[in-house]
């Protein structure tokens, strides 16, 4: 008897379904609602801050209330990554630049 080779498509289309489920589950359970509801909590405490300190009469800044959320991803293979596409781009700029060159002088004298 053979076996049935594993079908490629039939591993992809699982694979999708699963992430398909795990984000159902997610916005199901109020994850995403939860997230959105705490940023504009803290919203609203700022806006009431930045109004209490108005009727003061204090100094307000702006970048006192904001606050920003930059997550930093980048690991080693990312920086790595990078260097490697800057290094490509750099190498196909020039080679392609030096292409046309070498054409624009074979083509046009």
């Amino acid at each position: 008897m053979k076996k049935k080779k594993n079908n490629i498509f039939i591993k992809i289309l699982s694979l999708l379904f699963l992430v398909y489920i795990a984000l159902l589950i997610a916005f199901e359970s109020g994850y995403y609602d939860t997230k959105i509801r705490n940023k504009s909590i803290l919203t609203k405490e700022a806006m009431e801050k930045f109004e209490n300190d108005v009727a003061k009469g204090e100094m307000v800044d702006l970048k006192d209330y904001l606050k920003e959320e930059k997550v930093d991803y980048s690991n080693s293979v990312t920086k790595i990554g990078n260097k490697a596409s800057k290094c490509i781009e750099n190498i196909m700029t020039e080679g392609l630049s030096g292409l046309f060159e070498a054409l624009k002088g074979l083509f046009w004298k």
